[in-house]
């Protein structure tokens, strides 16, 4: 989810038939739906909300890498559990399942989060008794908050806004851009510095201007 945005359902519905090895990228094409009708839990394939949900992504960092492995977990998960591989008829062909071959829902990524979680904290509070320093916990998090991560990395990477939102699949360019923009402490500083150093003394004295060709005014020194 780091290296794709995808949503938490589009991971469970994620078919290995949508994973293009060849041209490097993952196609969406459907999303996993879990729901309670009359006390009963009912799972579900459904079809994107959107036309612009259905989208390429491509390999980004590790990811081939990443869905190699998972790949060779699941075939050999096939193998061990036999007729006890629960993901049977429409899901037999997720590429992400629980070790007993279920489809991944909502709560199993919550669950793992809360692992890794778990285990910074108990990292922090060891190593803050050692340098005898208040300890700063991580705070819980959801899935949908590692989407909103990977947009806003993207942008500091310095991805073209309208390539980010295909790559996200918003509908709408407001949304990759007001909802999902999360700039950090120390890219927003970065901008802030640029600033300073477009207005710089040269050598000289003067003031760096702008450059040519640019119909951004003058700026003139006055001393």
């Amino acid at each position: 989810m780091f290296l794709t945005g995808m949503r938490i359902g589009e991971v469970g519905g994620l078919m290995w038939k949508d994973v293009d090895f060849n041209e490097k990228c993952l196609r969406i094409n459907r999303s996993l739906s879990c729901q309670y009708e009359y006390g009963k839990k009912m799972l579900r394939l459904l079809a994107p909300k959107t036309h612009n949900s259905y989208r390429k992504i491509p390999f980004f960092g590790e990811a081939e890498e990443m869905l190699l492995q998972q790949k060779a977990k699941t075939d050999s998960l096939k193998k061990t559990l036999g007729n006890r591989f629960r993901a049977i008829g429409e899901y037999a062909d997720l590429v992400f399942v629980t070790t007993m071959g279920s489809p991944v829902l909502r709560y199993h990524a919550e669950k793992e989060i809360k692992k890794v979680v778990k285990e910074i904290n108990e990292q922090e509070a060891f190593e803050s008794v050692q340098e005898q320093r208040e300890p700063h916990y991580f705070e819980d998090m959801y899935p949908h908050a590692i989407r909103h991560t990977f947009c806003s990395r993207c942008f500091e990477a310095g991805m073209q806004p309208k390539v980010v939102q295909s790559i996200m699949g918003h509908q709408h360019y407001s949304t990759t851009i007001d909802i999902y923009t999360h700039v950090s402490e120390s890219k927003y500083q970065e901008e802030i510095e640029k600033f300073g150093r477009a207005v710089e003394p040269e050598e000289g004295g003067s003031i760096k201007g702008p450059e040519k060709g640019t119909d951004t005014g003058m700026i003139q020194t006055f001393g």
